[in-house]
């Protein structure tokens, strides 16, 4: 049990730190409205999922 909860918080802490890297990343301006968008929609939502992924992290480590 130990171990797979060692590696549930490892997965939380490496997604955490994938957002974190990209979370000042510049839009890329491409011309296409869409991925622009897509672009921005994924800044927009990447500071909640950070924060739904650290109280993840913490109820996992409280079991």
């Amino acid at each position: 049990m130990n171990n797979i909860k060692a590696e549930v918080i490892s997965e939380i802490d490496r997604r955490i730190a994938n957002l974190q890297e990209h979370r000042y990343d510049e839009i890329i301006v491409t011309g296409n409205q869409y991925d622009e968008l897509n672009q921005a929609l994924a800044k927009v939502i990447g500071v909640p999922i950070i924060k739904e992924l650290g109280s993840l992290k913490q109820y996992v480590e409280e079991l």
